[in-house]
């Protein structure tokens, strides 16, 4: 008897879990097509039939980890007109999208290391409604409108990305350690980065911001 046939969904994920392991430990350019095979017990083939290409599952298995984030995201973008509040509600949620997935910190950390920009056409498609919701902020007169609104964006999702990677290169300074470091990092992002963003007149207001 011949061999079953393979579950094609089933196939996937485990081409996904070996890439992201890969990646991870490795980094993107030090994995090849052949050593995720190897660990998913599959072959090169299936994977470019699945993906297309190393980059394109690469981008498989960015969009599994951001996935919820974009969704929840997406949904609070669509409840009305921008707000502070928004902003610093999705400050937040990419903070604790990297609290809770070391993985992806890993995989973002190997990207960096790498100065890796095959998948920069993604990425930039994956950011596009956030950095429309800045320019709204701006238009609204939230955000100050002297900066460009994708560096706004990229200002904050570095600051914040760099937290979770200082703390894995210097886990033995005090300073990053303790029980309330997380949680006052983040009130720091806020008070130094979002105050510092604001328009002049929102900045006066800030505490009592209310939807525009």
């Amino acid at each position: 008897m011949g061999r079953r046939p393979r579950d094609a969904q089933a196939t996937r994920l485990e081409i996904l879990d070996a890439a992201e392991a890969l990646f991870a430990k490795r980094g993107f350019g030090s994995t090849s097509l052949a050593q995720i095979a190897e660990r998913s017990g599959t072959h090169k083939s299936l994977i470019v039939h699945h993906f297309g290409s190393k980059n394109g599952l690469w981008q498989a298995v960015k969009e599994r980890r951001f996935a919820s984030f974009v969704d929840e995201q997406s949904t609070l973008f669509h409840r009305g007109r921008v707000s502070l509040q928004e902003i610093r509600t999705v400050a937040a949620a990419y903070f604790r999208l990297l609290q809770d997935d070391p993985v992806l910190v890993q995989l973002l950390t190997r990207a960096e290391l790498e100065q890796d920009i095959s998948c920069s056409q993604y990425d930039e498609k994956r950011l596009a409604p956030f950095v429309a919701r800045m320019r709204d902020a701006q238009r609204a007169g939230i955000l100050r409108s002297d900066v460009p609104p994708a560096h706004l964006l990229l200002i904050l999702i570095n600051v914040i990305t760099q937290w979770f990677e200082a703390r894995a290169v210097f886990g033995g300074w005090s300073e990053l350690q303790g029980q309330d470091a997380d949680a006052a990092f983040l009130q720091s992002v806020q008070a130094v980065f979002l105050d510092g963003a604001l328009a002049r007149n929102a900045a006066s207001a800030a505490g009592k911001e209310d939807g525009l």
